[in-house]
């Protein structure tokens, strides 16, 4: 079983949320049903250990997907 990371999303009024999920990819997905933002922060540990942090743009997916 896949270790499960903690992702930090900070919202554009600065409130933190935090989602446990196994990749980048399912927290985000899981985070934008939640928001209707353009664009968060995020910020984790990668699996060596190393801090990582990343500005999102939102949707993320496919975009022919999206538009249903």
């Amino acid at each position: 079983m896949s270790k499960m990371r903690n992702f930090k999303f900070t919202k554009e009024d600065n409130e933190v949320q935090t989602i446990e999920s196994s990749s980048f990819k399912k927290a985000v997905k899981s985070f934008q049903n939640q928001v209707k933002q353009k664009m968060v922060y995020v910020e984790w540990v990668s699996k060596k250990g190393q801090e990582m942090t990343k500005w999102q743009i939102l949707p993320l997916g496919r975009s022919k997907k999206l538009g249903r």
